[in-house]
């Protein structure tokens, strides 16, 4: 009896139990769900962005500023020593070996194709004389030597179009003086290219009506010190990664075929003063660097630091700075990736919404 009283106590509240674990699962559910969105929910910022006239500005307050050590330096006057860098690559020379290779080889069949024509010509004026003569020769062998005069007229004018097509060829992928060297027989110009003893380089300078090809650019590239280009002329292909004019140019050096260079234009006599960007104060955004401008205690704009002059890390600008300006020298950084925050939460918030 007693038994009986237990069993049936422990079905009533079996359903009592069940819900209680249900309610128990579903309450450790729910917390984990919370907690999990709160660790995913992003990290708020206390940057404040705006943008006016183009240009992002920062609010940071003088706490967040303190915290995260943020220094300033005003800009200080500079000369550029080095111009705009260009950029360039190691040249494969085989298809202008083979390209010279094919019009000496054309040019041979040309002159062999021209002594059969001498002679046939030579043959066909002795046969026609003859033949004028008293008939000496009959007209059907005078008609003969005609057919094979104009066979060698037909075989010398094909020469001369494919010694043209491959002249033309060379004209195209290097230029009139590259050609030149490539239809000289043995020439003294290709012969270091040939040998290994020189690269061929090709330089693409940067666009704009005052960038000149210098005669001779300083080259730099990894593992090798800086050696000296000598110009060859303009090149009529260019660089399809690469704006601007591309140049060859040639130097005594090793280097592998596809190599990246690095050229440095040497600093024109004209160019003015500008103001230095230290190596510290530039981020990278864009594939462009930038730099924080102070222009009050809580206030820093982001503006674009002109590439063009390159030097050590630093560059020297002459636009888009003013003298005795302050720049982040410490924290430029930091200020980019809660620039980056700031935008992304903002994003969210509207996506929200």
């Amino acid at each position: 009896m007693r038994r009986k009283t237990i069993l049936k106590g422990i079905l009533l509240l079996s359903p009592a139990i069940l819900a209680a674990l249900a309610l128990g699962g579903f309450l450790l559910s729910k917390g984990e769900q919370d907690k999990e969105a709160e660790r995913e929910a992003p990290v708020s910022s206390s940057v404040r962005i705006t943008v006016a006239d183009g240009f992002t500005t920062l609010m940071v307050d003088a706490a967040m500023q303190a915290r995260s050590g943020f220094q300033v330096d005003a800009l200080a006057p500079a000369s550029a020593t080095t111009g705009p860098a260009a950029y360039g690559i190691v040249l494969d020379l085989q298809p202008l070996v083979e390209l010279a290779s094919r019009h000496a080889s054309g040019v041979a069949d040309l002159n062999a194709t021209q002594a059969a024509l001498d002679a046939s010509r030579a043959d066909f004026e002795r046969l026609q004389t003859l033949n004028a003569d008293a008939s000496n020769v009959s007209l059907k062998t005078v008609q003969a030597a005609r057919a094979v005069l104009a066979s060698a007229t037909a075989k010398v004018n094909a020469a001369r179009v494919s010694v043209a097509a491959i002249a033309s060829a060379a004209r195209q992928q290097f230029g009139p003086a590259l050609s030149a060297w490539a239809s000289t027989p043995e020439s003294p110009e290709l012969a270091p290219f040939v040998a290994r003893r020189e690269v061929l380089l090709r330089v693409v300078l940067p666009a704009g009506p005052s960038v000149t090809a210098p005669a001779l650019l300083k080259v730099t590239t990894d593992g090798i010190p800086a050696f000296d280009a000598r110009l060859i002329s303009p090149s009529p292909q260019v660089d399809p990664g690469i704006q601007g004019q591309a140049y060859f140019y040639r130097a005594a050096v090793s280097l592998a075929t596809g190599m990246r260079v690095t050229a440095h234009i040497p600093v024109s006599s004209g160019q003015k003063n500008g103001l230095l960007v230290p190596a510290g104060a530039v981020v990278w955004y864009g594939g462009q660097p930038w730099a924080y401008v102070q222009s009050d205690s809580t206030h820093f704009q982001r503006r674009p630091v002109d590439p063009r002059s390159p030097q050590d890390g630093d560059f020297v600008v002459t636009e888009g700075f003013k003298p005795a300006e302050r720049v982040v020298v410490r924290g430029a950084q930091l200020l980019l990736s809660e620039e980056s925050r700031a935008q992304l939460a903002s994003q969210q918030g509207n996506d929200a919404r």
